[in-house]
């Protein structure tokens, strides 16, 4: 079966995009120069991609009208503007792709197939709400501290899976003091609070368009500005954006205030997977006992994964991994060592650790624990079932 592709755009852009799309999978079923013909045009041809030349306002008003009008034909916009707020631009009007017009022939093809094939799968779990379930997944990280590196991961990890093709969204759910916006180097004008003060009950529609982009390919939505204001966001309303959100998006993440409250509660509930973070020193490992007592009475075991982050105190060198997994009663799934220097610098540039310095002992294991995620469900019980024979080894042992 055929992809069936319609150019919107001038004549010479749509005949030059045409002659590059010349394979035996691809089929250009027409062109539409006139955006207000565009809807027509869909309905004779039922187009699976829609491929958009021209970022008018007029064309991408055109977008807006196929996102909301004709779901099952998605929108390609070729643009080769860097600047943020064009691609924000872009993003409000429903557009999830958006592809550089440098790209070869052979590369925008294999690009086309691969939109395809992920918006087939998007298209059916529309048709099927259970299947959607078992498709996108939400993360959660969590932890019973601050300042123990959850949103250095959170943000980390949705950017890594977001240059890996995956439609990433990550929500800043410590709603006083959510750190980020500072680590993705933004200050955007719309947050959360801005988002239920439009709509109470916003549709997956509305809360994208409340969304701020990140040129690494992630969409993000931002705490409140200020902390007095976090007690305008009810535990319902939370709970509704991640489920409005998991449709469209491959991968949601959820960085969560420390401690437990209505809206950490309600976000164990929906998370697929839960990333506990602790760090390796005594104060914390205490809290985290006491944390995960708590959180495996609401959530279910193979839930929750035990992250453990080391830190420059050398005072802590003799607890290993074992002693952990022994004292918190689960194990290790990974370790992410001490790297202050260049956590501390990527921060102060607002820009993510992995971009920053890709080549830091914290971005390889940031990146390793992405590689986990990025695959089948089986691959991440995999890990644990792994972990879990590991730890029963050394207990052996000692």
């Amino acid at each position: 079966m055929k992809i069936k592709v319609l150019l919107l755009g001038s004549k010479e852009a749509c005949t030059q995009i045409q002659l590059s799309l010349r394979d035996e999978e691809i089929s250009v079923v027409g062109s539409v120069y006139d955006e207000n013909q565009i809807l027509d045009e869909i309905n004779r041809t039922l187009p699976d991609l829609i491929l958009v030349s021209d970022t008018s306002s007029m064309s991408l008003r055109a977008c807006h009208q196929i996102y909301l009008l004709r779901p099952r034909s998605v929108p390609v916009v070729i643009s080769d503007s860097e600047d943020v707020n064009d691609m924000q631009r872009i993003l409000q009007t429903g557009v999830h792709y958006i592809l550089p017009s440098g790209l070869n022939p052979i590369n925008l093809i294999i690009e086309l197939k691969g939109i395809y094939s992920n918006e087939s799968n998007r298209i059916l779990a529309m048709d099927n709400t259970r299947t959607a379930a078992n498709k996108s997944r939400v993360i959660l990280i969590f932890g019973t501290k601050d300042g123990i590196g959850k949103t250095t991961l959170a943000v980390n990890l949705a950017v890594k899976l977001a240059r890996e093709k995956n439609k990433v969204v990550l929500l800043d759910y410590d709603l006083q003091f959510g750190d980020v916006s500072s680590l993705l180097g933004a200050d955007p004008k719309n947050t959360i609070l801005e988002l239920v003060q439009e709509q109470s009950n916003p549709n997956a529609d509305v809360i994208r368009q409340f969304l701020s982009f990140h040129i690494s390919g992630v969409n993000f939505l931002p705490a409140p500005h200020s902390p007095e204001y976090s007690n305008s966001i009810t535990a319902a309303q939370a709970e509704r954006i991640i489920a409005a959100l998991r449709v469209y998006y491959d991968y949601v993440i959820v960085d969560a205030a420390s401690g437990f409250n209505d809206i950490s509660a309600a976000c164990i509930d929906c998370a697929s997977t839960i990333l506990f973070v602790t760090e390796m020193n005594i104060p914390s490992l205490r809290n985290a006992k006491k944390g995960l007592s708590v959180l495996q009475a609401l959530a279910y075991s193979e839930k929750i994964k035990l992250v453990v982050s080391k830190t420059n105190d050398t005072t802590v060198k003799d607890i290993s991994n074992n002693d952990i997994a022994r004292v918190l009663g689960i194990p290790v799934w990974h370790v992410i060592p001490a790297d202050d220097r260049a956590v501390i610098a990527a921060a102060n540039q607002g820009t993510p650790l992995i971009l920053e310095n890709s080549r830091s002992k914290a971005s390889k294991m940031i990146m390793k624990i992405a590689d986990a995620f990025d695959g089948p469900v089986e691959k991440i019980k995999g890990a644990k079932i792994e972990e879990s024979k590991k730890t029963k080894q050394e207990r052996k042992e000692r």
